[in-house]
């Protein structure tokens, strides 16, 4: 592990602020290895080397470091506006996009030291669980290349687990930061609403400046304390004059945290859920306050359809009618489907049936308020499952997902209900981080995910953190070391 691309992007820029390594000689290293390694991957889908490379010598020509990055090589998801590149999404009607300034998340990396040295892959219109899309083509999991990396942000888990970025910015709308670190074996975190400016992300369109009403902005890497080094980098700062202070963590011990364990109620893989288990034993075993819930927790009785709704109502208002044709098209054609006449019922939701679910979700977030006054974090699965194959079969998109199945512990499962899991979190404004288990399950990575309190990003990131002390982390891929 003392390979610079092996280090955590807390140890890198340690490494670089002491100037055991050049932030030239740094970047060389990376980019270098990416063009050895990331033929079969397909990771990273577009470079502009000679502005890192300008950034870079201007990192070691500083008399002082220029940020808490500073000179830090990093890559960027594809969704995100970064001068020098086109932002696509995936979306062929954008692929000459080339935005005139850097998207408000990117231009805070960048003030804070960075070097963006390239952009990773997604799916289309960052609307699956799998990375691909007709522009760039087809990403694969550095675990198995048989397997998705997961999606949205499939290129940037991939980057970060192959070792090729040591730090990436992703966004998660439907679990897209934390289904990915989850099927990649490394660390995301899905901040509270609202406190990373999501301005120059698509989507929505080119130029838009209205916040989705679900959508986040966070970062991925190889520890904790590298989530922590990069929200404290791009939390605040965004459009207006509002300020941003966390609160601090509620706890700094392992044996102060109360934690709950929930696996139940949504589809899960058995042997995924005993992993999850077996890792909160362990932490019990470390002094952790660990409850296991027998029953689903009372903020989301009567409430676990409303993200579905929700999600799928902002989902369609930004189709085109083609698009949500083909829903009711799918509909029509499944009508024993329940999820399915749900999703298509949904994509054409009024402006009365939004304003119901806008308030059902501030009642949600208001019973969750007092729900985790009992518990600081509640320990659940990223998904259904672990990393699947590839599945390219009947077109992009969540339309040709509809009525798609994985296997889930020997029974077919709807493909959309590996949405459940992390929409708890989303739909509720929550933070969430996706911490790797360490070993994983049957020869491939898992992920358990920790939800915390509203604004709790401080504690969820503390409590991930003292798991990694406890229990271990990141693990390089076979043949990536």
């Amino acid at each position: 592990m003392n390979e610079p691309h092996c280090w955590s992007a807390t140890e890198t820029v340690e490494a670089l602020r002491k100037r055991r390594i050049g932030a030239v000689e740094l970047l060389d290293h990376m980019t270098a290895r990416q063009q050895r390694l990331d033929g079969p991957l397909n990771a990273v889908i577009a470079t502009d080397l000679d502005t890192a490379r300008a950034a870079a010598q201007a990192a070691d020509k500083a008399s002082a470091p220029l940020g808490p990055l500073h000179g830090l090589p990093m890559t960027i998801k594809e969704t995100y506006d970064v001068t020098g590149f086109a932002t696509t999404a995936g979306i062929p009607d954008l692929a000459h996009n080339r935005p005139t300034r850097d998207a408000d998340a990117v231009a805070r990396l960048r003030k804070a030291g960075a070097v963006i040295w390239g952009k990773t892959n997604v799916p289309v219109a960052a609307a699956d669980h799998q990375s691909v899309n007709p522009i760039y083509g087809l990403t694969c999991n550095p675990w198995d290349l048989e397997r998705t990396p997961g999606g949205s942000s499939g290129g940037a888990a991939a980057a970060v687990a192959g070792g090729f970025t040591a730090l990436e910015l992703g966004s998660d709308i439907g679990g897209s930061i934390r289904l990915p670190a989850h099927f990649c074996g490394v660390w995301g975190l899905k901040p509270s609403y609202g406190i990373v400016s999501g301005r120059g992300h698509i989507p929505p369109g080119p130029g838009a400046l209205a916040p989705s009403p679900l959508g986040v902005s966070g970062p991925l890497g190889r520890s904790a304390k590298d989530l922590s080094l990069a929200l404290d980098v791009l939390a605040g700062g965004g459009p207006g004059a509002w300020q941003l202070s966390l609160p601090a963590s509620r706890h700094q011990r392992l044996a102060d945290f109360r934690i709950a364990v929930w696996t139940g109620g949504y589809p899960v893989d058995t042997a995924y859920a005993a992993g999850i288990d077996s890792y909160a034993n362990s932490l019990a075993g470390q002094g952790a306050q660990v409850t296991v819930l027998d029953t689903m927790p009372s903020p989301l009785k009567g409430a676990d359809d409303l993200y579905l709704k929700l999600l799928f109502a902002v989902l369609g208002a930004g189709s085109p009618p083609d698009e949500v044709a083909g829903y009711a098209a799918v509909a029509a054609a499944h009508p024993d489907i329940p999820i399915v006449q749900l999703i298509a019922r949904s994509v054409t939701s009024s402006m009365a049936d939004v304003a119901q679910l806008f308030e059902a979700q501030a009642q949600t977030i208001a019973a969750w308020d007092g729900w985790f006054k009992e518990y600081d974090a509640v320990l659940m699965p990223v998904s259904m499952g672990q990393a699947f194959p590839h599945m390219l079969g009947g077109g992009f998109g969540p339309v040709s997902k509809l009525p798609e199945t994985l296997d889930v512990g020997g029974k077919p499962e709807s493909y959309l209900k590996n949405l459940l899991w992390p929409g708890i979190a989303t739909f509720a404004h929550l933070p969430a981080v996706a911490c790797p288990i360490p070993g994983g399950i049957n020869g491939l990575p898992a992920g358990v995910q920790i939800m915390g309190p509203a604004f709790g990003d401080r504690t969820v990131l503390k409590l991930a953190e003292l798991c990694e002390e406890a229990v271990g982390g990141f693990t390089v891929p076979p043949g990536f070391e």
